[in-house]
């Protein structure tokens, strides 16, 4: 069995809280429950973007990411709340 360690911490509670754009606050949210290796490395990317575009590229990195776990219409319909 394929058995994942990420080397990234995961993201806790606390650390939603301190992120200061609400976007990338949703787009953490949206992540929940995800347990697809790349999720921890998009959480802490997310964590630290500072740039509308790069925003921009990561919320489609998640819709992907999203899309691939739960299959499309859960995707969709986890960043519609946004």
């Amino acid at each position: 069995m394929f058995q994942y360690e990420c080397s990234v911490p995961p993201c806790n509670a606390a650390d939603v809280r301190r992120i200061k754009d609400p976007q990338a606050r949703l787009l953490v949210d949206a992540l929940e429950g995800c347990c697809h290796p790349r999720a921890e490395r998009l959480r802490a990317r997310l964590q630290t973007c500072h740039d509308a575009d790069e925003l921009q590229a990561l919320r489609a990195e998640v819709l992907n990411l999203l899309a691939l776990s739960f299959g499309r219409p859960e995707a969709e319909s986890r960043l519609q709340l946004q």
